[in-house]
């Protein structure tokens, strides 16, 4: 399996795969914006409700509006039909309500009609709310109305058809996750190929509450240590010297010859050893978890805190 990539962390966490804390992951704008942008077609119909024809051609267009410097929306997809229209989509995302929002959405549907002013050209707009507690989606003064969808990321979406598609983490944030949700997004982070798009989808996962977090975090523990048990050649000589140890006295003693293994292989004879190596594999869910903190490089000072 590649390395996952974590922005500014050290050599050895970014090898381990193991994800940033999740105190350091609250950019939902920026998080979102990386992933419509990766994944446009499937954003439109999950997010927006859109069915787009196979032979449509979907594009992410600029987002900064003309003539209004310093006014920027989040993400404006357009989708060329068969018949020559051009729906144009603009997706919002906010966190929290503030009061010019609604005003702003305004301002956002004149600056996409001033631009696409073509009688093909038709604006769709769309605010995703991450936690939840949005506007209803209608604005209205004077005689001015503005419509616009509103998704509610917990409440409105289907988590099982997000855990089948590249939106997977975004099913972490649903009030009807399932329970093996966080096996499933760990499986699916780990299986990609890209850095940064692991990077994003990661830190997407660490957007959940802290507990479905915590899982994930744990889930991609144990996926990066069985993968490096069975792909490098120092982690099957590892894992072979623990299992011919270990045979005779069962999986526990297994696990503490492969983590006496791999602590000498870190910090060499020490005083204490048999005693952290006793703490660090005592339980076989925590075991793999330990593990991929020693291989990633966690000091001796952190394992004896753990």
């Amino acid at each position: 399996m590649p390395p996952i990539a974590y922005g500014n962390r050290s050599r050895a966490e970014k090898r381990s795969g193991i994800p940033r804390p999740r105190e350091e992951a609250r950019n939902f704008d920026g998080l979102y914006k990386a992933l419509l942008a990766r994944y446009p077609r499937e954003a439109l119909r999950l997010l927006c409700k859109v069915q787009i024809p196979d032979d449509a051609v979907v594009a992410v267009a600029p987002t900064e509006q003309v003539r209004r410097h310093g006014l920027r929306r989040d993400m404006v997809i357009t989708v060329a039909a068969p018949d020559a229209a051009i729906d144009v989509h603009h997706i919002e995302v906010q966190v929290k309500r503030s009061p010019d929002f609604q005003v702003r959405m305004v301002n956002y549907w004149a600056g996409l009609a001033d631009e696409y002013d073509e009688v093909t050209h038709r604006i769709h707009q769309t605010a995703i709310w991450p936690v939840g507690g949005g506007y209803p989606g209608c604005y209205e003064r004077d005689r001015l109305r503005l419509e616009y969808h509103t998704v509610n990321i917990p409440d409105d979406l289907d988590p099982g058809e997000l855990l089948q598609s590249p939106l997977a983490p975004l099913a972490l944030s649903s009030h009807r996750c399932p329970p093996d949700a966080a096996e499933r997004v760990a499986g699916h982070i780990a299986g990609l190929a890209d850095d940064e798009e692991r990077r994003v989808m990661s830190e997407l996962a660490m957007l959940a509450s802290k507990e479905i977090a915590d899982q994930v975090d744990k889930a991609l523990r144990r996926m990066v240590v069985r993968s490096y048990l069975a792909e490098t050649e120092t982690g099957r000589e590892i894992r072979a010297e623990g299992r011919a140890e270990g045979r005779a006295e069962g999986r526990a003693e297994e696990r503490k010859h492969a983590m006496k293994v791999v602590l000498r292989m870190r910090f060499g004879d020490f005083s204490g050893l048999d005693d952290l190596v006793g703490k660090l594999a005592a339980s076989e869910y925590d075991y793999e978890v330990n593990l991929a903190s020693v291989v990633s490089g966690a000091s001796l000072e952190d394992l004896e805190q753990m």
